[in-house]
């Protein structure tokens, strides 16, 4: 028998891997009448396997969310209609053996899930292990795919760590609030588990900057040793419920990273204000080194959803109340950030990036509230 609040957390994670595939495959959003109406054959051996790779957790979450077979059909169908749409966008080529690709990695995905559901269960102690039911630790494991998507942007711009060291900042913020909450005295024996558990969190969210590995090096320092020192300090309050008092230091260091990444370079010259409908007014932009950070900005809107929703998390409000919250908050942020970018040279404001802000934090808030209520769930409340 299926729990809701697993279903739910499940479909809203299926929810958002069509929303990623949709921000990769129809990038740069820039749409033409074409002269001929036609796919192709054409594709090779890494599109191939990259189109697999890609369609793999939506198979995975459509079996987790339903329990049933067709994951095959739905990412052919998907994938199709996705092939359709780029026959009008000029900088892409539409390819029946990407639908194949597709359809095969979410067949492959759903059978991931089927052979990890027979040898696994995600148990009350399994919950334990992950320390899922410390306030915080959620947000914990959201920083490691930010990091991830932060890092694969580095090789294209080095001067991003500094986007790269904020990130960090949080983490240890978050991980010694976390430590001191534990254990009333921090000495000796806790700084080494804390600065263990701070390096392996740097470690697996900065792993695509493999190419980089001094530079990860000593963004990984300063952030254990931030976050020893951080464990060290005494702290204000001592009270049961740390959340918000946390959530005060993380979250202007958090928005001036979301500042800075929405308006990178910061430093560009300045225009009179211009928008455009999509990311950029280049209709060949299709880069992955492009890409990238639209990618870490999507992640990064879902992240402010689920701080917001974090914020409030200890007065209890129920999603259905919460939501105009989640809504009018991201909404009033992504309007400020596309006035300040209409003045920047290039693209300027862009609409879809403001929608795709403020739809990425209600999807974070919603996350929050049903993984809060799944993790009730496991433990039996």
């Amino acid at each position: 028998m299926r729990n809701k609040t697993g279903t739910r957390l499940s479909a809203a994670l299926l929810g958002y891997m069509i929303l990623v595939i949709l921000l990769l495959t129809l990038n740069p959003f820039y749409v033409v009448m074409p002269r001929h109406i036609a796919f192709t054959a054409q594709s090779d051996v890494y599109n191939f396997f990259s189109n697999i790779l890609l369609f793999l957790p939506l198979g995975f979450f459509y079996r987790l969310t339903t329990g049933k077979r067709g994951a095959l059909w739905l990412g052919a169908v998907i994938s199709f209609i996705v092939e359709s749409v780029q026959i009008f966008m000029p900088a892409r080529t539409p390819s029946m053996l990407d639908v194949l690709a597709n359809a095969l990695g979410a067949g492959l995905g759903a059978w991931i899930h089927t052979f990890i559901a027979t040898r696994f269960a995600i148990t009350r102690g399994a919950l334990g292990q992950l320390r899922l039911e410390t306030p915080l630790m959620g947000l914990v494991y959201l920083l490691i795919p930010l990091l991830w998507a932060d890092a694969l942007t580095l090789d294209a711009s080095p001067n991003r760590w500094i986007l790269t060291i904020l990130i960090g900042v949080c983490g240890a913020i978050l991980l010694s609030e976390i430590f001191q909450h534990w254990w009333e005295r921090v000495d000796f024996q806790i700084g080494a588990y804390g600065s263990i558990a701070a390096g392996i969190w740097f470690l697996i969210g900065s792993g695509p900057a493999y190419k980089q590995p001094v530079l990860v090096a000593m963004l990984g320092l300063a952030v254990i040793s931030l976050t020893v020192i951080l464990m060290v300090l005494p702290r204000t309050s001592r009270e049961r419920r740390f959340e918000r008092a946390t959530l005060r230091r993380v979250i202007p260091v958090f928005g001036l990273y979301l500042l800075l990444l929405a308006l990178w370079y910061p430093l560009r010259p300045l225009t009179a204000w211009h928008a455009s409908l999509g990311f950029t007014n280049r209709i060949s932009e299709t880069s992955l080194q492009v890409l990238y950070p639209r990618i870490e900005y999507l992640v990064a809107s879902t992240i402010l959803g689920y701080l917001l929703a974090e914020w409030r998390g200890r007065s209890e409000t129920p999603l259905s109340r919460d939501l105009p919250r989640l809504f009018l908050y991201p909404f009033g942020i992504a309007l400020l950030i596309e006035f300040l970018a209409g003045f920047q040279s290039g693209a300027g404001a862009s609409l879809i990036r403001a929608i795709m802000v403020v739809f990425s934090a209600l999807f974070g808030g919603t996350l929050y509230h049903f993984l809060r209520a799944h993790i009730r769930f496991l433990l039996g409340r």
